[in-house]
């Protein structure tokens, strides 16, 4: 009878150590780690692109509504200052992008003649309207002072975090 008790303890402690090295296992599945090494230079921007979108997308779901939009306006606006213009074409609405800057060269040449070449953003006023954001803003160059101030409405449509499309006032 002794036998068979220590047989059910043995059996036990060998099932433990099988769900103790399982569970290892997927940690260390889930945890991935990256060898930059072994990778081409594409696959690791493409990594390291990746590593930034989680990053983004975690620090945008602990946020507010109007902070997000903000937040993507701001993108967009950095975008068009740094001269992303492929970037920031990418971040329009379809329909918008077809009627006012059918191709990249238009938006690239509106962009730089009615942007300012550095802008701090004012949001003035935002409003919801179901899953679209209207905000107004005043964009002006701090370093041209009062006369490089414009005002923009961005319409911008969420469709998931860091996963947006928008359009703004053409002038």
């Amino acid at each position: 009878m002794k036998i068979k008790k220590n047989n059910k303890y043995i059996y036990l402690g060998i099932g433990i150590v099988i769900i103790l090295a399982i569970i290892s296992f997927a940690i260390q599945k889930k945890e991935k780690v990256i060898d930059y090494n072994t990778m081409t230079d594409e696959e690791v921007q493409i990594a390291i692109q990746e590593k930034i979108d989680n990053i983004n997308k975690k620090n945008l779901s602990e946020l507010g509504e109007r902070d997000r939009m903000e937040y993507y306006v701001s993108t967009f606006i950095d975008a068009i200052e740094n001269k992303q213009y492929e970037k920031a074409y990418d971040m329009l609405y379809i329909d918008f992008k077809n009627n006012y800057f059918p191709t990249l060269s238009s938006f690239e040449e509106y962009a730089s003649t009615k942007f300012p070449k550095i802008s701090s953003l004012e949001h003035t006023n935002i409003e919801r309207n179901g899953d679209i954001y209207v905000l107004w803003v005043t964009l002006s160059d701090p370093l041209a002072g009062k006369n490089a101030q414009v005002e923009m409405n961005f319409v911008v449509q969420e469709n998931d975090l860091n996963d947006f499309v928008m359009s703004f006032s053409v002038k």
